[in-house]
């Protein structure tokens, strides 16, 4: 079993008894002190001993709590599904970044005598469900047993979810797989986003020669400016050109806005009729309907920041719950008194936007695999992000500074500013297959693994609008 300990550099005397004891049971662990070998940069070296750990122990304390680099040893081996047992050394309050990462994780405080036996009995049991380890000792005290049953629990609800990722993400893509080979037999190939107005007539190739000289040069990659927000142009990048070149994807520059994907449908995030809802196993992990009401909906087609984006509004109409503060997870960032996103746009620049049919993948809760929507603005999707690639562009983005004022979280700091770094997490459209609340994102680029999953109504992070337009009337705007 290999365990990477994760700890301020104010603990390392806890860290060095718990790797003691844990090496003197064949666990090998990785103590950073110790096992960044010379000459090698240090964060890679972390992250590659996160990646191969089998288990990874967080000690909790008040200088840890407030470490960015301890937030991110936490967010990688979250994000590769690595089990994590904190270990308390003390009471802590958690900041927000802190209880968004460990708030489904197990838990155990310091015990009096300081043998960190409790620990020993953790990784122990993670290892004999993960068949890497030898079986425990059969003269354990009965109470031990009780603690490692506990723990036990919290791994093979791990292993379950683990599980039934893999199994959707493998049904995703024998689904996406199939459908994708029936339109190529018939000389096709799928795209995400099609669009639906002024495209051509049932794929048919008309002459139009006059037209055909009215487009003007449009390059990939190109920066052009259309409409505002918060008083500012909004610039964006072409990221993708239709092939008679009529028609363009464009996609915000920058992070314009902090905004939550959805609000929690029982009005209040990961609490409901007075209970708690942030410690793990319970009906907010495996009810998804229930999950919505505590989390947000994932749904692209149902979601609030997909009715804020495609409205030129002044006064907003949402269905179901609207995006109040009070429904988000810091409470902070409610968009529902805001006008809609695209009201900051002249009747000209409308008139270049157009409407386009949008596929994105269904939740846990979907009927369909896919589902269809029709919208002026929206968000990318996964299979979408090949177009950056292609266009020769970076994901990478960093907020606005009308964002960063406008952001009342300290999500941007924790995760990005704090570490050195500009740019920033953005949202997707596209859900996690086996959540009804959970959503992808695009990373900062700290970590070469730079996809994650975000709840739906959690209000940090960023948002980048797409649209489609008419290339000639982008141009004639930009005379």
């Amino acid at each position: 079993m290999y365990v990477f300990i994760s700890h301020s550099s104010k603990n390392e005397e806890p860290a060095e008894k718990i790797c003691s004891i844990l090496e003197k049971h064949n666990h090998k662990c990785f103590l950073a002190a110790r096992d960044i070998r010379a000459g090698r940069e240090y964060a890679e070296e972390i992250v590659n001993g996160i990646d191969k750990s089998d288990a990874v122990v967080v000690l909790l304390s008040e200088e840890a709590n407030k470490s960015p680099h301890v937030l991110r040893e936490i967010e990688r081996a979250v994000s590769h599904k690595i089990p994590i047992i904190i270990y308390k050394l003390e009471e802590v309050e958690l900041t927000k970044s802190m209880e968004y990462f460990l708030m489904t994780h197990q838990w155990m405080s310091r015990s009096k005598d300081d043998s960190y036996e409790n620990i020993l009995d953790c990784v122990e049991d993670i290892a004999g469900n993960n068949g890497s380890a030898k079986a425990r000792s059969k003269g354990r005290e009965e109470t031990k047993s009780h603690r490692s049953r506990v723990c036990a629990v919290s791994a093979l609800a791990a292993s379950a979810v683990i599980i039934l990722a893999a199994i959707g993400f493998l049904i995703y893509g024998i689904l996406s797989r199939d459908n994708k080979d029936d339109l190529k037999d018939k000389g096709q190939e799928r795209l995400p986003v099609s669009v639906t107005e002024g495209g051509t007539n049932n794929g048919k190739q008309e002459e139009d020669s006059t037209k055909n000289e009215e487009i003007s040069k449009l390059s990939l990659g190109d920066t052009v400016s259309l409409g505002t927000y918060l008083d500012k142009e909004i610039s964006w990048r072409v990221l993708k050109i239709s092939d008679d070149g009529r028609e363009a994807v464009l996609v915000s520059r920058d992070i314009i806005t902090m905004k939550a994907f959805d609000a929690a449908e029982g009005e209040e995030y990961n609490k409901y009729n007075g209970k708690d809802y942030w410690k793990q196993n319970t009906e907010a992990d495996t009810d998804m309907e229930f999950q919505i009401k505590v989390r947000g909906n994932s749904d692209w087609s149902l979601s609030n920041i997909r009715t804020w984006l495609n409205s030129d509004s002044e006064t907003v109409s949402y269905e179901g719950q609207a995006p109040l503060a009070g429904t988000m997870s810091d409470k902070k960032n409610g968009y529902n008194t805001e006008a809609g996103f695209l009201n900051g746009f002249t009747g000209e620049e409308l008139s270049a936007i157009k409407t386009t049919m949008v596929e994105t993948p269904g939740n846990a809760l979907a009927k369909d695999n896919m589902i269809k929507t029709e919208d002026r603005v929206f968000l990318l999707s996964r299979t979408e992000l090949k177009w950056f690639e292609e266009a020769g562009m970076s994901v990478l983005a960093k907020p606005t500074e009308e964002a960063r004022i406008q952001d009342a979280t300290d999500w941007y700091e924790a995760y990005s500013v704090d570490i050195g770094m500009e740019n920033f997490y953005w949202l997707l459209r596209e859900p996690v297959e086996y959540s009804s609340s959970k959503i992808y994102c695009v990373g900062d680029g700290y970590t070469e693994e730079n996809m994650f999953e975000r709840q739906a109504g959690v209000e940090g992070f960023g948002i980048r609008p797409a649209i489609t337009v008419d290339v000639n009337k982008l141009i004639e705007l930009q005379k």
